[in-house]
């Protein structure tokens, strides 16, 4: 299921049909890339300013989607939750008309949301005076931002506030999230499930090694009550990582594939002297391949706050360094059941929902080879039948 281009889909109607459903059919270049692989062709200019082909792709699909099934609940405004710089945020409000709020933690990437919402706005402006024919004219609301942290075990009541009140009736709110980060997706749920404004959800999960445990996986009694469910940080960080990437990467058999390696040994001196120090975060080390692994290990205790002149162990590090094939081709069946990892951990958040009496399923909306992350949980409160399968097509 996960990474899935098409296949069996788990239903509203009950459990998820057993077995892989893997599909490969999608696994080429998007359409909107084959005149120019930077730039979609289903996004205007302004829209496609500071944002990268995959989040192209992905805010006109995730926005198309929301915006489809906006209309199909009825509801009154969108919350992006996790909105970073806001780009999503701004295609729904700007480029599709929606009243979007955004939340956003972190004070700093709200800032530069509002500055790229202006900037945006100026330039839809003049390409209206130069193309009036050619941009979508009507009310523009640009979206709100909030700096505004979402707990996955806590209401937030600023996620439920309406952007203005409306005219008749309640507030129905549609909460999103892309690639929302470990409980962030959590949270998601649990709003949805809990506050009767949120009618609709359409989320796509990112970070699962940094889910909460116990408490943010399993969601679901089913998944609760089978043997042997647990998921250990490894395979959760496991699921993470993009088939598609690394098997071009081993095609190319680049040098870039000894900082598996030279991530190993690092790890061996870090036990060595500090063993309570698990899961550092090393991050990206930049242009590791031209480093030698004496070189690679200093600045990768640098990193986490250890000595980098500490005594090192040359011979052992290159004792280390001479395995690099074994520990390429254990990562890389290691990965192999990355699919299997993220498939349990969406199920179980789709099962969760069904648990509770809604109606939910997992359509695959992005490219594989673009976004590995590509399905997204869409769950409304009262059935919509076969409008399911209107929301996973692509607009005309």
């Amino acid at each position: 299921m996960a990474r899935s281009a098409g296949g069996t889909k788990p239903t509203a109607a009950g459990h998820p049909a057993a077995g892989d459903a893997q599909g490969r059919g999608g696994d080429q270049t998007p359409s909107e890339f084959l005149e120019n692989p930077s730039q979609s062709s289903r996004l205007t200019a302004p829209f496609r300013k500071h944002v990268k082909p995959k989040k192209q792709h992905e805010i006109r699909r995730l926005g198309e989607l929301v915006k489809k099934l906006s209309d199909l609940t009825g509801c009154t405004q969108v919350v992006d939750v996790g909105s970073g710089q806001g780009h999503l945020s701004r295609f729904m409000s700007l480029g599709l008309g929606l009243m979007v709020k955004s939340l956003e933690g972190n004070q700093r990437l709200v800032e530069r949301a509002q500055h790229l919402d202006q900037e945006l706005l100026q330039a839809l402006h003049k390409m209206e005076k130069k193309h009036p024919k050619v941009v979508q004219r009507g009310p523009r609301h640009s979206p709100r931002h909030v700096v505004q942290w979402v707990s996955s075990t806590a209401l937030c009541e600023e996620l439920l506030l309406p952007l203005e009140t409306p005219g008749q009736g309640s507030t129905r709110l549609l909460l999103t999230g892309l690639h929302a980060c470990g409980d962030l997706s959590v949270a998601l749920l649990r709003h949805f499930c809990c506050c009767s404004e949120v009618v609709a959800l359409a989320s796509v999960g990112c970070c699962y090694m940094k889910l909460s445990d116990p408490g943010s996986y399993p969601l679901s009694q089913w998944v609760a009550g089978l043997p042997g469910h647990e998921l250990p940080y490894r395979l959760r960080e496991g699921a993470c990582h993009a088939l598609e990437d690394y098997a071009e990467r081993l095609q190319k058999a680049g040098p870039g594939l000894q900082t598996h390696c030279f991530r190993a040994a690092l790890e061996t001196v870090i036990r060595r002297v500090c063993p309570e120090l698990r899961r550092p975060g090393v991050q990206g080390i930049p242009r590791a391949h031209e480093l030698n692994i004496e070189e690679y290990v200093q600045q990768g205790l640098q990193r986490v706050g250890l000595d980098p002149q500490l005594p090192l162990d040359l011979a052992a590090l290159r004792a280390q360094q001479a395995q690099g094939n074994r520990v390429v081709a254990f990562f890389s069946l290691a990965l192999l059941l990355a699919p299997l990892v993220e498939t349990l951990i969406l199920l179980d958040r789709l099962l969760y929902l069904q648990e509770q009496g809604f109606y939910a399923e997992l359509l695959p909306i992005f490219s594989p080879e673009l976004s590995p992350r590509n399905l997204v949980l869409v769950a409304t409160k009262t059935p919509l039948g076969q409008a399911f399968s209107v929301l996973e097509t692509e607009d005309s």
